[in-house]
């Protein structure tokens, strides 16, 4: 397998708050990587940080062929890193004004400079991959949130990542759709897509993921397989979260 994503000693801080403590990652190509813990321990805010929605304060990224040194990072190199990896937020972020169809063809088209036939063609092959297609022309007050959270995931497909970013995406969905976008990221994984997940869901964590890595308190605690980090985990603190979540 090949290297897909390395992330080596970032750290970031708001204020006096430390919220990341030399964290390190490595992903391999088609990995899905799980990433949990209880909330307020930074997860969120180091995959902001490998997207660069977050500034880390120091520390190296690479995916793919584009290697960036946060200390010293240019406004070209954050281009070519945002091109490396998508991400999908626990809000949908769909422009309302525009259709389904157009919310996925805006950033081939204005980013990539595709040319709309192609960038048509492209989103309808993707929103049938997410199974809503039909839904194409419609806007997203007219479909429910867990086909708004497809749509999203459509959208960061066109894009073509080399990796994909999910910071809970099911979170913000009532129950009965859950599984529809839970359904539709192990068809992603099946598909031999690389993910980083920020979950609570500790049923996709379990079944899906390759790795699945522990956070608490800005660093990483504890991560291996599933099989591993649920039947025997090693930390305290690991042990102490999964009594209370399971």
């Amino acid at each position: 397998m090949s290297r897909i994503l390395t992330a080596e000693h970032i750290r970031k801080s708001f204020g006096n708050h430390t919220v990341l403590k030399d964290i390190n990652l490595n992903v391999e190509k088609g990995d899905v990587v799980s990433i949990l813990g209880p909330s307020g321990t930074g997860k969120t805010t180091f995959l902001r940080c490998l997207n660069y929605l977050e500034q880390p304060d120091s520390g190296k990224l690479t995916i793919d062929d584009v290697s960036v040194d946060f200390s010293k990072i240019s406004k070209d190199e954050v281009k070519r890193l945002r091109r490396k990896s998508t991400m999908v937020f626990q809000q949908f972020n769909l422009y309302p004004h525009l259709t389904v169809l157009e919310n996925v063809t805006l950033a081939p088209i204005k980013v990539r400079g595709m040319g709309k036939k192609e960038a048509t063609d492209l989103a309808m092959e993707l929103l049938g991959r997410v199974g809503i297609a039909r839904q194409a022309a419609k806007r997203p007050s007219e479909i429910s949130g867990g086909q708004q959270q497809r749509v999203a995931i459509a959208r960061s497909l066109a894009m073509q990542p080399r990796a994909m970013l999910f910071d809970e995406p099911t979170s913000a969905l009532d129950p009965e759709m859950i599984n529809e976008v839970l359904s539709c990221m192990k068809d992603l994984a099946k598909d031999g897509m690389t993910m980083v997940c920020v979950t609570h869901e500790m049923g996709f964590a379990r079944e899906v993921s390759d790795r699945v890595i522990f956070m608490d308190h800005g660093v990483i605690l504890e991560e291996g397989t599933p099989e591993q980090f649920f039947t025997n985990p090693q930390h305290e603190r690991t042990k102490a979260f999964l009594r209370e979540i399971l």
